[in-house]
Order: C-alpha cells, then structure tokens, then sequence
C-alpha cells in the first residue's frame, strides 16, 4: 500500500488546537496583497499572529497585527471595533456547530439553528468589512457541513450579502486530518466525505 504524506501545515499555531488552520494560505494573502496591517477577530492559538512576527522577522516587513477573540472577552458582534483600519481582516469563523468552541451563548458555534449562524455570520462579516482601509480585503475562510444526511454551504448567504463589498475570488483549500476522512458512511452515493473549505475574498471599494 502507497504511503499517503500530509502537507507540512508549517510552524504556525497550535497544531491540536481543534479548527486550528494551516499558515500558509495566510501568508500567501499578506504578501500578494502587500498587507502592512492585518486585524484577526477570532485568533484561536495564534497562527495568524504567527504569521506575521515570521515575515517581520525573516523578510524585514513592518507589518501590524491585532489579534482579538471571544476567550478575551472580546466579541466580533457586539464589542467596539478598532478604530484603525486594516489592509487585511483574516476571519476565520466556527463552522456552525461542528466544533462547539464554548458555552458562551454569544459563540457562532453554540448556534442553534442554521438560520441563527447565518444570520451572526453576515452580521459579523460586516461589521469587519467597516474595519478595512478602501481597498482592503476581507479573507473568509469557512467550510460545509453536513447534518442527518443534509448538506449545508455556509457561505452561501455571504456572496448574496451587499454589504461585503466586492467578490474578488473565492479559493477551494484542501482539507487535512479531517474526522470525515474516517467515518464510515455506509452505502450511501451521497454521503461523500468533506474535504474542502472556501476562503472567499472580498474587497472594500472605499
């Protein structure tokens, strides 16, 4: 039987940290966007941060961050948003509840109801669209789900939302170490193992 190598996801972040996601897309973004500022409303273990103390350090940029998140206190619906504005606003949300992050009712992945995730998802969405310089971009990364046998793409009423600026791409990323890569879904034709994610990516036309 081939060996099957995963992709070095780098030295970024937590690694077990659950949802945690690979630096490299990132990174990318920074340096193709010339990102001199970047804000991280839901910073989880700090990849982002990461990120960008390793350009500074290992390419001499100057590149600010800010780093925020509901385990600080601090909440991407209802708290004050910074006053400086970005290059880049990394948003990396819960994917409905298929990670349940915390118990904290103002949590994306305590959602009861996809209609309620949605809903939060836009709301916050533009709220940080607000936070970018004209021209600046917005990277959302964010996945499906499937639940009782349904399929969910719950980025869907992002690309209907007007308030997000301008669609510039949408990139598919693979997706690594999943639990659907074990699971068995029986006979089913349909049932097909997610390995994918969306980071979609809009830009504030000022």
């Amino acid at each position: 039987m081939q060996r099957c190598v995963l992709p070095n996801r780098g030295p970024w972040g937590d690694a077990q940290y659950r949802g945690n996601c690979s630096g490299w897309i990132v990174k990318d973004l920074i340096l193709r966007f010339n990102c001199m500022s970047v804000f991280d409303p839901a910073q989880g273990s700090g990849t982002v941060k990461d990120v960008v103390d390793g350009i500074n350090k290992y390419r001499q940029k100057n590149i600010q961050y800010l780093g925020k998140d509901l385990k600080q206190g601090w909440d991407v619906l209802t708290s004050t948003m910074p006053p400086k504005k970005f290059d880049m606003v990394w948003y990396h949300p819960p994917y409905w509840d298929i990670i349940r992050y915390s118990d904290d009712p103002r949590d994306l992945s305590c959602c009861k109801t996809l209609y309620e995730f949605e809903g939060r998802l836009n709301h916050s969405s533009e709220r940080l669209i607000s936070t970018l310089k004209p021209g600046g971009i917005l990277a959302i990364l964010i996945g499906d789900k499937r639940k009782k046998g349904q399929y969910f793409a719950l980025f869907k009423t992002l690309l209907a939302n007007p308030n997000l600026g301008e669609l510039r791409a949408i990139i598919i990323k693979i997706q690594h170490n999943c639990k659907s890569q074990a699971k068995d879904y029986g006979s089913s034709r349909f049932l097909i193992p997610i390995r994918h994610e969306y980071c979609l990516i809009f830009q504030n036309p000022g």
